[in-house]
């Protein structure tokens, strides 16, 4: 009787695995903020400067202006020792302090800044970048909130307050933050590249395509906006164009191991296993301590028959990343193809033993189970994967034909008719039907059965003196 199983399926970090697509971990690109801005909003100033704090100041932003931190912090420093209570030259100074990596001190600048001027919209706006920078995000879209406050129309504000509230996890308020940033400002290439970006990670690239390509309008070369729109494309089912916009950023960074990882990965979606292959060992030659890409690689071997290559690749994988479920039932499926049963249910049950329930594992298990003639096992195995997968017409099939070994004929028939019923035209689940009928010395039914299962393969044909 014919065994239905399930084939190799490549990783991700992130996704779910289906059969035959693929999984990669996803890069996704998301611009929180950026240290010095051009607004137009009025500066507030507490008070007027005196006019040596205000040249040193002056000579501070020119430093600024320059990149040339360092420099500047010392002349705003210099204006804060003659006018302590200067609002700007605080302000400024926090500039500085951000852009040298010292995210502490400018924020202790900032909130000097803001006591003395508290309607300083971009004060609270870097305040909230540096906190962003500390990783402070729940304070980060506090101080975004409060810019937005005093200037709703503030674009820069949305955009870092939607990468602030995507770190904690509340990504629809966080794509509409980044919408309405790119609509104030439709030419925010971060805006509209983060909101992009936080569709993807939400698998709605259709949505997030038009974003992205009005990014790349300003744009187009842009790695970190290519890779996001490089996703959405393949979320979207354009894999080929997924492949040229990959193809691009290679040529661009020919050292960037992850991007030669993606494209092998879209590749493999593809089926251009051998392609897929070449472009992982590329990146595997950058960077040779990347699990998902052995993972993929050891797909793509898989999909080409060299089962034993496969192998070699998923347990350097997995021992980069033990325990992955992934990767574990890969292994094992690489095991059964090879006939190497024992080993097979071993490492589905370690598969399992990591993520309960994985359907991948269940079936491969299962299908082994069967091949050993463990009955009892594979029929327990089928019962608890048939409800997560109630629409699969082999797994009934499976199921009836474990069934039919151990001689429960009736619950043979049972599932080999659930098979026809969700795939009539599946030949050899009639025919199977028709046996299970005949031992219920159901002869009319099972004629019925073998019939049908002759009609649709005329190859098949009831037993003799049946």
């Amino acid at each position: 009787m014919n065994k239905s199983t399930k084939g190799a399926t490549a990783m991700s970090a992130h996704t779910k695995t289906t059969n035959g697509n693929p999984r990669s971990s996803q890069k996704l690109f998301v611009i929180g903020c950026l240290l010095l801005l051009c607004v137009s909003f009025l500066r507030i100033s507490a008070q007027t400067p005196s006019p040596q704090a205000a040249e040193l100041n002056e000579h501070g932003k020119a430093f600024l202006a320059k990149r040339q931190y360092k420099k500047a912090a010392e002349e705003f420093r210099k204006a804060l020792a003659i006018q302590p209570d200067y609002q700007d030259a605080l302000h400024n100074l926090g500039k500085a302090m951000e852009a040298l990596g010292k995210d502490d001190e400018a924020v202790a600048d900032y909130e000097k800044a803001i006591k003395l001027a508290p309607e300083d919209a971009i004060a609270h706006n870097d305040l909230g970048h540096a906190l962003f920078h500390e990783q402070k995000y729940e304070e980060a879209a506090a101080a975004y909130r409060k810019a937005i406050a005093i200037h709703d129309n503030y674009p820069e504000a949305h955009n870092g307050l939607g990468a602030a509230l995507l770190h904690i996890g509340k990504t629809d308020d966080a794509i509409a933050a980044f919408e309405k940033a790119s609509s104030l400002d439709p030419k925010n290439v971060d805006a509209l590249n983060n909101a992009g970006a936080a569709l993807v990670g939400q698998q709605r690239g259709s949505e997030a395509i038009p974003y992205l390509e009005k990014a790349l309008q300003l744009k187009p070369d842009a790695t970190d906006i290519l890779v996001n729109y490089g996703h959405a494309l393949q979320q979207t089912g354009r894999t080929d164009d997924a492949i040229v916009t990959y193809q691009k950023i290679v040529k661009s960074h020919p050292h960037d191991a992850e991007s030669w990882a993606y494209l092998g990965h879209f590749l493999y979606a593809a089926g251009r296993y051998p392609e897929a292959e070449t472009n992982l060992h590329k990146s595997l030659a950058l960077k040779h301590n990347q699990p998902d890409a052995l993972f993929t690689l050891g797909a793509a071997y898989q999909a080409q028959g060299k089962t034993q290559e496969a192998i070699h690749a998923y347990e350097k994988g997995l021992a980069l990343k033990p325990g992955d479920p992934h990767g574990l039932s890969n292994l094992g499926h690489s095991y059964q193809q090879q006939k190497q049963y024992d080993k097979a249910i071993l490492t589905y049950q370690k598969a399992l033993a990591s993520q309960p329930g994985f359907p991948d594992s269940l079936a491969g298990l299962a299908a082994s189970q069967l091949a050993t003639n463990k009955l009892d096992d594979a029929v327990a195995t089928y019962k608890v994967l048939i409800p997560l997968q109630p629409d699969d017409p082999g797994l009934r099939f499976n199921l009836g034909t474990a069934l039919f070994n151990k001689g429960d004929f009736r619950g043979a028939a049972d599932s080999y008719k659930e098979a026809v019923r969700l795939k009539p035209d599946f030949a050899h689940a009639h025919y199977n039907l028709g046996m299970s009928l005949l031992r219920l010395n159901d002869k009319q039914a099972a004629q019925e059965a073998f019939a049908e299962a002759h009609r649709l393969d005329p190859s098949l044909n009831a037993p003799n003196g049946k």
